[in-house]
C-alpha cells in the first residue's frame, strides 16, 4: 500500500514540490522494492557461492518455514553458518524459497537438497542441521541424507534449544502430562477434568483471556483509564508509568513471562479493569432480564483476588528460570556470544535442577487434607515441564557433538565427568559416542 501511494503522481509532484531533488530518489512503482531485492541477490550470489566453497569449517544448515499472515503464501529461509580461514565465524541466509503444497518432510528436503547444489555445498562440506522439534523436520533429514549427503540423520540432526525450552514452559502452563498427576488409577479421570477446567478458568487462564480481549482501541483506553485510577490510590513515589499489557504468542520465546511480569505489575490497573466489565454484564443481564450473549467467562467470574495475583506471580517465578536458559543459548554463539553449543549440556542440566527445586516444597502436601488445602496444579504442571525438560535432555544422546563440545571447551572440560560422577554408565556411553566423532 505504501509503495503504491509513493508512486502516484500526486504524491510524486508534492514531494518534488517540496524538495525538487527528492523526487528523483523515489521508487518508480510498487515493483521497484522487489526488483531491487532481485537484482541485489543475484548480484551478491556469486560471492556467497565463493564464500563457501574457502570456509575450512564444516557448512552447518538451519532452516525453518512460515506463512504470511492469511495463509496466502508459505516461505522457507535457509540459513548457512561456517567459519573462514581468517577464524570469523558467519551465518549467511541464502535462500527464501517459497515452499507450495503441504509442508512435509519429503518437499522440504526437495527444496533444501536444490538450495545446497545451487550454492555448491557439496555432501563432503555439509556438518549439522539445526533445527526446531517439528516431527517433519526429522522426515526431512532422513530424506537429505538418503538423497544427497549420505550422513548419519540422527547424529546431524541437533535441535534449536530456546524453541524446546518454549515446549518446556507450554508445557508448565498448559501441559496434559497424566504421568504428573500422582493419583490413583480411579482417580485419573477427575484430575485431567480439574486440570483442563482449572487451564480454562483458573488464575492463568482468566488473566491470559483478559489480556487478549483488550484488543481494541476503546479497551485499550478503557485500560489506560484504568491505569490512571490505580495510579491515584498509590503514593507518588510508587505509581507506575502507563504501559500496555503484553499479549503472549505461543511461537515466540519468553512471551508469557513477559505478560505474566507486566500484568502483575499492574495488577491494580487490571483488577479495576475486570471490575468495570463484570458490572457492566451484571447491570445489562438485571436490566434486560436475560443473559448477554457472547459474554467471555471471566466477566461473569468475580475477578482476581490477591491470592490468585500470589499464584499468577508463583508461574512467573517458575518461568524465570527458563526465560534465563533461553537468553543463555539463543544467539549466534561467537566467542564471548551466548547460544554455543557447549553450553546446552549445563543449560539443561540448570532448568532440570531449577525445576526440581521448585517442586521440592510441595512434595510432602496432601492436597485432600482439608477445605483450605492447597491446590495441586502447580506441583502438577512442574512435573509435567520437568518430564519434559527430561525427555528433551535425553534426546541430547541422540549426537555426541553436544558431549564432544562440553568436553573440548577449556571452561567445561571437567563438567560432564563431575556432574554425572554418580552415573558412570552414561560417562561411558558418551566417551564412545565422542570417538566415532
Amino acid at each position: 500500500m505504501l509503495m503504491e501511494i509513493i508512486a502516484r503522481q500526486s504524491t510524486r509532484d508534492m514531494i518534488k514540490f517540496a524538495n525538487p531533488e527528492a523526487e528523483s530518489a523515489l521508487w518508480r512503482s510498487p515493483r521497484s522494492v522487489a526488483t531491487y531485492a532481485i537484482r541485489l541477490f543475484k548480484l551478491l550470489k556469486p560471492q556467497i557461492v565463493l564464500a563457501l566453497s574457502a570456509a575450512i569449517s564444516k557448512i552447518h544448515i538451519s532452516f525453518d518455514g512460515w506463512t504470511t499472515k492469511g495463509g496466502k503464501r508459505g516461505f522457507f529461509r535457509i540459513v548457512a553458518y561456517f567459519a573462514t580461514a581468517a577464524s570469523a565465524v558467519h551465518d549467511l541466509p541464502i535462500s527464501l524459497p517459497q515452499l507450495a503444497g503441504a509442508h512435509t518432510g519429503e518437499a522440504i528436503a526437495a527444496v533444501v537438497i536444490q538450495t545446497l547444489r545451487e550454492f555448491g555445498i557439496t555432501p563432503n562440506q555439509l556438518g549439522y542441521f539445526v533445527l526446531d522439534n517439528a516431527s517433519n523436520n526429522d522426515t526431512a533429514i532422513a530424506a537429505i541424507a538418503r538423497d544427497y549427503g549420505g550422513f548419519d540423520p540422527i547424529h546431524h540432526r541437533l535441535r534449536c534449544s530456546p524453541h524446546t525450552i518454549n515446549l518446556i514452559g507450554q508445557a508448565l502452563l498448559f501441559g496434559d502430562d497424566k504421568d504428573s498427576y500422582n493419583n490413583v488409577a480411579e482417580q485419573l479421570r477427575t484430575e485431567e477434568l480439574y486440570m483442563r477446567e482449572w487451564r480454562r478458568h483458573g488464575q492463568l487462564g482468566t488473566l491470559i483471556a483478559v489480556i487478549n480481549f483488550i484488543r481494541t482501541p476503546q479497551q485499550h483506553e478503557l485500560f489506560q483509564a484504568c491505569q490512571c485510577d490505580a495510579n491515584k490510590a498509590l503514593p507518588a513515589d510508587d505509581q507506575i508509568p502507563l504501559l500496555t499489557p503484553v499479549r503472549p504468542v505461543v511461537t515466540r520465546w519468553n512471551s508469557y513471562h513477559a505478560a505474566i511480569k507486566r500484568a502483575t505489575k499492574l495488577h491494580g490497573a487490571f483488577n479495576r479493569y475486570m471490575e468495570h466489565h463484570i458490572k457492566s454484564v451484571a447491570f445489562n443481564e438485571k436490566r434486560s432480564g436475560s443473559a448477554c450473549k457472547d459474554v467471555p467467562a471471566w466477566m461473569r467470574q468475580g475477578g482476581l483476588a490477591a491470592n490468585d495475583w500470589a499464584t499468577i506471580t508463583e508461574y512467573q517465578n517458575c518461568l524465570k528460570p527458563l526465560k534465563i536458559a533461553t537468553k543463555r543459548l539463543e544467539g549466534r554463539g561467537k566467542v564471548g556470544s551466548f547460544g554455543a553449543i557447549y553450553e546446552v549440556l549445563p543449560v539443561f542440566e540448570y532448568i532440570l535442577r531449577n525445576l526440581e527445586e521448585l517442586a521440592q516444597p510441595w512434595i510432602d502436601v496432601n492436597f485432600n487434607a482439608h477445605n483450605e488445602a492447597p491446590e495441586d496444579h502447580l506441583h502438577i504442571n512442574l512435573r509435567a515441564a520437568w518430564n519434559k525438560a527430561d525427555a528433551y535432555y535425553n534426546k541430547l544422546d541422540d549426537s555426541p557433538v553436544y558431549y564432544a563440545a562440553t568436553c573440548l571447551h577449556p571452561l567445561y572440560k571437567y563438567y560432564c565427568e563431575n556432574s554425572w560422577s554418580e552415573k558412570l554408565e552414561w560417562i561411558e556411553a558418551a566417551n564412545k559416542g565422542f570417538q566415532r566423532l
